[in-house]
């Protein structure tokens, strides 16, 4: 990401570039993880720099109207939050006492639900063999077997601030520059003047300083460099395959006439115009129900939206049941990445009824259990929607029952976004138990 600004235009270019080397020391930090000393230097000097955002800030009062009341504000507001407050204190320390006491950690935890209800373990990096002391702590029943056959053993390598020992180093300093890119972005505001915007150079994207919460994309799903996912049923790395496509727009063009021609679709209309998820919801599912009585099966599609309009659209294609829960986490992270405030899945399902005796047993493997075509939105604020169908067959024949909708609770699937969004996870999460997700089982 770069950070542009114009000195001859910008009023508050001194405050711009203070932000700008917060950025550009983040990064470098980020590049120096497994070497000590570059990463110290790095995290250090992003801290120092973060502090100097406010106190040129200051030194600019006379540019800002009413700046005392305006600044007491954000002062309040920002020594309410305990991250910021830490700030001042790691600061404070760097500049009068000496280095913070950043120590390396390996953290590990199993992987086996869409809830981050695994155990974890986080010891010195020095301990290599620890996280196999948690495989081996796994118990012989039916939640072991469970977590034997479709868990994940995430390990990942961390850097702890003894004084902040809950937050890893480059997140704690990622989430304090947005915060202050809040800030920048309310003192340009005051000045009637338009926030600078950053850039991703590898995709050409601008925000606004402020946007997305403040924390850039470069600076989310850093930790995927230092992370070992191990599958446990085999003991392999578990790695996806990503395939990304852009498509220009004469080729987007060009699809419209095939789909309208083989299912009677026009995808111009294929979204709500009143913009509401729930809408947009209904209408997809429509369009989904057109393309499976004319195909027989529908893939498992995911699009995430911006403030009601699609974003980003992608295919999931899960091998193992355990991948669905690695996917979602990986959905959260890109949703949080492009500021997704709501997310369509579209697919095929199973569902079955609970087994008491066998909590854990998948809808796939209950003889009872039965096949739908399902569409789920949730959303970072409003209630979530399922919409279903069941499929009926018979030999090569295949009919759709009536859709019914339900807005009586999210799925366990989407917790990892209800994490990103800052959701409080529902205490009642659609109709089935934990152990079983047939409302996501793909067909």
């Amino acid at each position: 990401m770069a950070w542009d600004h114009d000195e001859n235009q910008c009023p508050l270019a001194a405050i711009d570039r203070r932000l700008e080397d917060v950025h550009r020391f983040w990064h470098q930090a980020e590049r120096a993880y497994f070497e000590p000393d570059e990463f110290r230097v790095a995290i250090q000097a992003a801290i120092q720099t973060a502090r100097q955002v406010s106190f040129v800030l200051q030194k600019n009062k006379a540019l800002i109207p009413d700046f005392e009341e305006w600044y007491k504000g954000w002062q309040a507001k920002l020594a309410a939050i305990p991250l910021m407050r830490w700030m001042v204190e790691a600061r404070n320390q760097i500049e009068k006492q000496g280095d913070l006491e950043a120590h390396s950690f390996v953290s590990a935890e199993i992987v086996a639900s869409h809830l981050d209800e695994g155990p974890k373990i986080q010891v010195p990096a020095t301990l290599s063999d620890a996280p196999l002391a948690l495989v081996r702590s796994i118990p012989d029943s039916l939640v072991g077997q469970h977590i034997k056959k479709d868990g994940v053993l995430r390990i990942r390598r961390r850097w702890i601030e003894n004084s902040l020992p809950d937050t890893e180093l480059l997140d704690a300093v990622a989430t304090a520059y947005g915060h202050l890119s809040g800030l920048v972005r309310s003192a340009h505001e005051q000045m009637g003047l338009v926030a600078p915007v950053s850039t991703n150079v590898n995709t050409g994207q601008q925000f606004a300083a402020g946007d997305q919460e403040g924390r850039l994309p470069c600076m989310i799903g850093h930790e995927d460099a230092r992370t070992l996912d191990v599958w446990l049923a085999t003991g392999n790395p578990l790695e996806f395959e990503v395939l990304q496509k852009k498509l220009g727009r004469e080729e987007i063009m060009a699809k419209g006439p095939k789909l309208e021609k083989r299912y009677g679709i026009n995808p111009s209309t294929m979204y709500s115009d009143s913009g509401k998820i729930h809408d947009h919801a209904r209408s997809l599912f429509a369009a989904a129900r057109r393309m499976f009585e004319k195909d027989g099966y529908h893939i498992t599609i995911v699009i995430l939206l911006r403030n009601g309009k699609p974003i980003d659209f992608r295919e999931l294609r899960p091998i193992e049941h355990g991948h669905k829960f690695m996917m979602m986490r990986t959905l959260a992270q890109q949703a949080q990445k492009v500021g997704a405030d709501a997310v369509v899945m579209i697919g095929e399902t199973w569902s079955a009824p609970v087994n008491p005796a066998n909590p854990y047993m998948r809808a796939v493997d209950s003889p009872d259990r039965k096949e739908f075509l399902t569409a789920i939105a949730v959303s970072k604020d409003g209630d979530p929607i399922h919409l279903s169908a069941e499929i009926l067959r018979d030999g090569k024949k295949f009919t759709l029952t009536d859709t019914i909708e339900h807005t009586n609770g999210a799925h366990f699937a989407f917790a990892p976004l209800y994490e990103v969004w800052k959701r409080p996870v529902p205490d009642h999460w659609g109709e089935l138990p934990k152990g079983t997700d047939g409302v996501w089982e793909a067909g």
